[in-house]
């Protein structure tokens, strides 16, 4: 089935006061089984959910029917849409395709899911947000071999500069973390608990640049992130906050934001 609709147009008539943001998923049809039911009794009145990446689109995801469970999962639990700003584990080539035949605009990928291109902008109840998908894969050479890494995956510097140009917002949705982000994820990098080398720890640093320069560029009042698996949140001085979400199987993977406060 082909959906044809503007993701604008439809949030002009998404009447909330609340939103719920997500971390990792990762395909995980068990885990949305659980999640969605309790975001229901948490926040019933919120219907948007803003997934920070690693969704995932894989083809393999695709097989398993992964869509199918995540609308079932949206009709019963009152949840209306899920906009995805895309992670690494996601199938880029066809991610890549999609946005291209419909330049700057979100792609509608089932009843309830759509996925955003980098730099997309959008509204809910008055505030503004921007999703900018991507990040370093650190298992990069084993999903060379499954066939599952894409080049893709990583932002560009014209990408991160066009998203610049088109202003601040009060909210960014990215997947990647910045190079100073909140003390729990700081410290994971810096264990780096799985050994990975040199190499793969400068493609990292490359990414993280990336999403930094964007996030001084838009100065958004909240930055909510996913990929690094671990929940923590940090406040700055001067107000602006970051939250890294859990994946899923972990506490925290959810989180409610009131629109009218940014609380």
């Amino acid at each position: 089935m082909k959906w044809t609709g503007s993701l604008v147009n439809v949030l002009q008539h998404a009447e909330e006061t609340r939103v719920a943001v997500a971390g990792d998923w990762h395909s995980n049809i068990m885990w949305i089984q659980q999640a969605l039911p309790a975001l229901q009794r948490f926040a019933p009145d919120v219907h948007t959910i803003l997934h920070t990446g690693d969704f995932s689109f894989l083809p393999e995801a695709r097989g398993k029917g992964f869509l199918r469970a995540v609308d079932a999962a949206c009709r019963e639990n009152g949840v209306e849409r899920i906009l995805v700003t895309p992670g690494n584990h996601e199938d880029w080539p066809r991610l890549v395709s999609l946005f291209a035949a419909r330049p700057g605009e979100a792609v509608q990928l089932s009843a309830s899911v759509w996925a955003m291109p980098r730099g997309y902008r959008f509204s809910i109840h008055g505030r503004t947000f921007m999703s900018f998908g991507g990040a370093a894969s650190l298992d990069a050479a084993h999903r060379r071999t499954r066939g599952t890494w894409w080049p893709a995956e990583m932002p560009t510097v014209e990408e991160v500069a066009a998203a610049v140009a088109t202003g601040d917002v009060e909210v960014l949705l990215t997947h990647e973390t910045i190079m100073d982000g909140t003390a729990r994820v700081k410290a994971r990098i810096r264990a780096n608990p799985m050994r990975w080398d040199e190499t793969v720890l400068a493609y990292s640093r490359q990414s993280r640049t990336l999403i930094t320069r964007l996030w001084e560029g838009v100065k958004p009042a909240i930055l909510a992130h996913g990929h690094i698996h671990v929940a923590d949140q940090r406040t700055f001085p001067t107000g602006e906050r970051i939250y890294s979400l859990a994946n899923d199987g972990q506490r925290k993977n959810i989180a409610a934001i009131d629109l009218a406060s940014l609380a």
